[in-house]
């Protein structure tokens, strides 16, 4: 199917975020995941746009622009493209480097994400990262007794 964008709009085909090497088999969810980079495949700019960019081009989207025309591709304004990607640019999803239990399990049914850690122990079955229940008693020595004593 060949599509011509009006004035002033884009045709991107949207990468994928994540991709399915064999290995490991990610849940279709995932696979269905928004991305905001991709390679224009259509465009159609007025004069005032300037000739920046190409057919071919990989960009850089806006997250809140964008019409879907399939299940890969979309159809944005020009204004909405944030940056052009020059040369072999591996863009990963940027995830945050926060410690979870593994011990536990899930946080709820029908979420894959398990418990947070808080100061290294989950607060929920109180393990560290290790799988072991620090020791958080107080620890009195005879002579701590002893200075106690009346």
């Amino acid at each position: 199917m060949k599509i011509k964008p009006l004035p002033g709009n884009v045709v991107v085909k949207l990468d994928p975020l994540f991709k399915n090497t064999g290995a490991i088999e990610i849940p279709e969810a995932y696979l269905k995941a928004r991305n905001l980079n991709g390679t224009i495949e259509a465009i159609n700019s007025r004069p005032s746009d300037g000739d920046d960019l190409a057919v071919g081009d990989r960009v850089l989207v806006s997250h809140v622009g964008g019409d879907k025309f399939d299940d890969e591709r979309k159809i944005y304004r020009i204004c909405d493209i944030i940056a052009k990607i020059e040369g072999k640019v591996a863009l990963q999803p940027h995830t945050q480097g926060v410690e979870r239990c593994q011990h536990c399990g899930k946080v709820r049914s029908g979420v894959n994400q398990n418990m947070l850690m808080w100061k290294g122990v989950c607060p929920r079955c109180g393990k560290d990262a290790q799988g072991e229940i620090p020791d958080t008693s107080i620890k009195v020595t005879d002579a701590d007794r002893a200075s106690m004593a009346v």
